[in-house]
């Protein structure tokens, strides 16, 4: 199932399957947690579709690449640029969707004491860094740093001219390549982290709908038991009932 079906699925389920009490928010009682795992899920799917483009942007690069590789002499300043600086967005676009996450689930888990959302926030941060060291390896290879440079896209063109001068065309262009390469990658573990966390969202709301589902019922059955009349004694006289009487009089 598709990221984008799961969270629409999960929205649909967390607005209508939790029992619906008046005044409330998406008919959950107005339950803060609840209406943070909304939000929470609506975010997933508005970064879903922005690392959907991403590797989109990705895939078109590479094909640039390969078909410079495959005649590195027709090669233009300007095009090499174009490309370091998709790449170049594409990496800062990822890092900060993968930091975003991270902290939104460990505000969550702190907030609520979840040990699930304190869990992807420790996957979202090894992702994070998995994803940094694909550019500092890189980097680290020509004796630099990526805190050394203003932007990514000022590491890579020093990273490209580097390698050009020492390598030549080829090898600069198949730098890039790689980096690219192992960037489609990384957005396509980053998918599949949302789309687990989609997953693990729908399974707590099923959950957590049942629970207050069931808890429902029994305050309406005890409030339906209380509102009942208190029944009256019908026919007979007071005398019927002197058995029963501790303090009967002769």
């Amino acid at each position: 199932m598709k990221l984008k079906t799961r969270i629409a699925g999960f929205i649909t389920a967390a607005t209508f399957a939790a029992p619906a009490v008046s005044g409330s928010v998406a008919g959950t009682g107005g339950s803060t947690e609840v209406t943070q795992l909304i939000n929470m899920v609506q975010l997933v799917q508005s970064y879903e579709q922005q690392v959907q483009a991403y590797v989109r942007q990705g895939v078109q690069v590479e094909a640039e690449l390969k078909n410079l590789i495959s005649n590195p002499t027709s090669l233009m300043g300007d095009d090499v640029g174009k490309m370091i600086n998709t790449i170049g967005s594409i990496w800062n676009g990822g890092q900060s969707i993968g930091y975003n996450l991270t902290q939104i689930d460990r505000n969550f888990a702190r907030t609520f004491k979840s040990p699930q959302a304190d869990n992807f926030a420790k996957m979202f941060t090894s992702w994070h860094q998995t994803n940094t060291d694909t550019l500092q390896s890189a980097l680290r290879a020509i004796g630099t740093q990526r805190d050394q440079y203003a932007s990514s896209q000022a590491a890579l063109t020093d990273l490209y001219n580097r390698s050009q001068s020492t390598n030549g065309n080829l090898d600069a262009l198949q730098t890039l390549s790689q980096i690219n390469i192992r960037q489609i990658q990384e957005l396509q573990s980053l998918r599949e982290l949302m789309a687990s966390q989609a997953t693990a969202a729908t399974t707590y709301m099923a959950a957590r709908s049942a629970k207050d589902q069931l808890q429902d019922n029994v305050n309406n059955e005890a409030q339906n038991i209380l509102s009942q009349p208190i029944p009256k004694w019908q026919g007979g006289t007071s005398q019927q009932f002197n058995k029963f009487n501790l303090y009967k009089t002769n």
